[in-house]
């Protein structure tokens, strides 16, 4: 049986977003402004993004860099949400050292930088009184897109390591977000669908009010989780007694 939701107020909430100065992220930040947060920790690799509001606290953070991290984390004071947004797209090479090259690259970005930056602001979040982490995936953490094999795999890592999360930090809510393709500079020249990102925002903060553990934003994801939504997080409370007594 799945636990039951727990609701999430964003009022008065310090939050952290990677990568918030374009794209999605920037989205979210502008989205979650209307929820009067406390602070949005805006978090930007080289430029800070073309917006501004009294809540939002610019902040430079390549979460591939310790330093950067080390300082970002040392800087916040408290934190209820952190939202790892940041992500690259490098499209499948047909040379395969250049294709490992990609594959390590996203790998560090999607996987193991967002567990870092977990890791050291875990002393942050455990000290807020309703802490939560929102992973953004990618539907295509299920099934590879031709062209983007190394990305895919990438996010599917993502999505394993959030349902791990899950399990290590029952006290945190760990959401996974699971967007499809969308009109963000990551996409430009693309020929598919996009979503609007705005829109994606909007559904993404909803469903974290709602505690979600789980959220499709767009028609494209949510055709996704038609198809395999029930059966993983049938699968993930399945799988948290396989190995009790």
């Amino acid at each position: 049986m799945a636990p039951t939701p727990t609701l999430f107020d964003l009022k008065d909430r310090a939050v952290l977003i990677t990568g918030a100065n374009r794209g999605l992220g920037a989205a979210l930040c502008k989205t979650i402004l209307q929820y009067s947060p406390k602070i949005i920790h805006a978090g930007y690799r080289k430029t800070p993004g073309d917006f501004d509001d009294p809540l939002i606290n610019w902040c430079q953070l390549d979460i591939q860099d310790a330093g950067s991290v080390a300082k970002a984390a040392a800087s916040i004071d408290e934190l209820d949400v952190l939202i790892n947004n940041a992500g690259i797209l490098i499209p499948t090479a047909a040379d395969p050292a250049e294709e490992m090259a990609s594959l390590e690259a996203m790998m560090d970005m999607h996987l193991h930088r967002p567990l870092t930056l977990i890791d050291a602001l875990l002393p942050r979040l455990r000290a807020s009184g309703q802490p939560m982490i929102v992973n953004m995936i990618s539907m295509a953490a299920f099934a590879s897109v031709p062209g983007c094999e190394g990305y895919c795999t990438s996010k599917a890592a993502l999505h394993a390591a959030t349902q791990g999360l899950r399990l290590k930090h029952p006290d945190i809510q760990c959401i996974g977000v699971y967007p499809g393709p969308t009109a963000t500079d990551m996409t430009a020249g693309s020929t598919a669908p996009l979503a609007d990102a705005m829109k994606s925002a909007a559904t993404i903060v909803s469903g974290m009010c709602d505690g979600k553990p789980s959220i499709f934003p767009d028609e494209a994801a949510l055709a996704v989780e038609s198809l395999v939504g029930a059966g993983v997080a049938t699968l993930e409370q399945q799988f948290t007694t396989l190995l009790s007594d």
